[in-house]
């Protein structure tokens, strides 16, 4: 099983196939959002829905 940062290497890598693709613009927009952003946004929703308490952020 691939840790969380093999695969948020593998999606931006994906990331980049995608936005050098001949497909037009919105066919990549499209790809990304699925593809790219939708995953990644799962693979950190934890992170995302109980950020970090404020004594914890770094500035």
């Amino acid at each position: 099983m691939a840790t969380k940062l093999e695969e948020e290497e593998y999606l931006y890598r994906r990331a980049i196939e995608i936005i050098e693709s001949p497909d037009s613009e919105s066919v990549k927009e499209d790809l990304l959002f699925e593809e790219v952003w939708v995953p990644l946004a799962e693979l950190y929703a934890e992170r995302i829905k109980t950020p970090k308490p404020e004594a914890e952020v770094e500035l």
